[in-house]
């Protein structure tokens, strides 16, 4: 039977779920009185949280939500009663070129001889028997596309986001990201400007409070599942595991605090970091999870007051290896409210290495202001009077090739004392929004149908 007890020096409940991102919070929703979650931020939701610079908001990253299923979808929307429609529309600039995204489906905006190239490489991979599967993710993009689509935008895109060779990264994994073309819809594209091809997360919601709301953002979902959590503890720092005993232990104010578990320990924190907190992980695992890597991301804020432009989309892609962003966010387009009626969002991502020393603030975000200038996406009549510098460290997991033979070794380690690993970071893979509410709910829910409640 499920249990909660709070004593003075130790917390117990059945279910212990480490990370108030949003899969842990997806537990917590579903298992209620049933479990404590532990959280090292001061206010839940891991990535989906927006700050707020006087009337201007940011989302941390940029999250849109999709679901999975109707039953996600139906939980959620009653959960979240502000969420609309917001189906993104997104630009790729390639050699010089704008398009509209996704880029394959889009090349009338390509010139004539860049178009026939495109079309010639792609019937020559579409059409071929192929005899091997990609050794790695440039084989793969090139066996996909074909040359024209790779050098004019994949290529150089890819390597500014990976910041590593293509060759170093596995072939599978991507499946998130890469849509194989269909030749015929790609040729329809190409002759007509007008066509219009949805992409991948083209079905999205996002939420748009009322004016004077206290929240914006995405922030206003992570809310709302965090409100369905019954015993939520912020400012847990985790610096602990005992798998043997059950117990995990936190720092809290300075002091250390005692967690333990009687059925089942769920995490969603970063899996490398996870298997360093636990007392009883081996020299041998702890060398192999030294060996997966990641990016961290840096979102460059921008509170830009003036006429708000026009024709931008929710945001526009750069393959250009010269800036340093490769992506630019509008907010407004999302939610109007997002800024003050004179004014209007921008956001720069960057990606890097998290292996790589971070630098200064103030010079990533001087970088980034040059840049922003130098592709012309800062209107004369507009000027910054904000600027803000946010980390995300991890972002995006590496898929390096032997990346999946060591995730399987650490879950089965973990999985033998009663781990459960979910989320992004959990499972250390690529994981939606809409897709870790799905997992972490119906992981959830199975347990409880396994045991009798009172």
């Amino acid at each position: 039977m499920f249990d909660t007890a709070r004593g003075a020096h130790l917390s117990q409940a059945d279910v212990l779920i480490l990370g108030a991102g949003m899969c842990g919070l997806a537990v917590a929703s579903a298992l209620g009185k049933h479990a404590i979650v532990i959280e090292r931020e001061s206010r839940p939701g891991g990535l989906v949280r927006t700050e707020r610079f006087g009337d201007y908001w940011f989302d941390h990253v940029i999250h849109i939500l999709y679901f999975p299923d109707e039953e996600t979808e139906r939980y959620m929307r009653s959960l979240v009663p502000d969420l609309v429609l917001c189906p993104p529309k997104a630009w790729v600039h390639a050699a010089g070129n704008r398009l509209r995204y996704p880029f394959q489906m889009h090349l009338a905006g390509l010139p004539r001889e860049d178009i026939v190239r495109c079309l010639k490489d792609l019937a020559r991979v579409s059409f071929e028997t192929r005899s091997t599967l990609s050794a790695n993710f440039e084989e793969m993009l090139l066996s996909t596309f074909g040359e024209g689509m790779c050098e004019l935008f994949l290529f150089p895109y890819n390597r500014k986001v990976w910041k590593r060779p293509l060759t170093s990264l596995s072939a599978v994994g991507f499946q998130w990201t890469i849509s194989p073309p269909v030749f015929g819809d790609v040729v329809r594209g190409a002759l007509d400007e007008t066509a219009d091809y949805a992409a991948y997360n083209s079905n999205g919601w996002y939420p748009r409070p009322p004016e004077g709301a206290p929240l914006r953002g995405m922030e206003v979902v992570a809310a709302s599942l965090a409100s369905q959590a019954s015993d939520l503890r912020l400012n847990h720092e985790v610096v602990g595991i005992d798998l043997d005993r059950h117990l995990v232990t936190c720092l809290h104010n300075e002091k250390e605090v005692t967690f333990s578990w009687r059925r089942e320990l769920c995490n969603t924190l970063p899996l490398p970091a996870l298997v360093r907190l636990c007392k009883q992980t081996p020299d041998p695992l702890l060398r192999a999870a030294s060996r997966l890597r990641w990016n961290r991301v840096i979102s460059v804020m921008f509170c830009i007051r003036g006429p708000r432009p026009n024709n931008c989309g929710h945001w526009e892609y750069f393959g250009d290896e010269s800036l340093s962003f490769t992506r630019m966010v509008y907010m407004h387009p999302f939610d109007p409210l997002m800024a003050p009626a004179d004014g209007w969002c921008l956001m720069a991502e960057i990606t890097e290495p998290a292996e790589e020393e971070r630098r200064p603030d103030a010079e990533v975000a001087r970088l980034c202001r040059e840049d922003l200038c130098r592709a012309r996406l800062l209107p004369v009549d507009c000027e910054i009077i904000h600027q803000n510098v946010s980390w995300i460290d991890p972002a995006y997991v590496v898929f390096n090739h032997d990346r999946p033979a060591i995730v399987e070794q650490l879950n089965a380690f973990l999985n033998n004392y009663g781990v459960t690993t979910l989320g992004r970071y959990g499972e250390w893979d690529y994981s939606s929004v809409g897709r870790v509410l799905r997992d972490g709910r119906k992981w959830a829910l199975s347990l409880l149908e396994s045991v009798p409640v009172k």
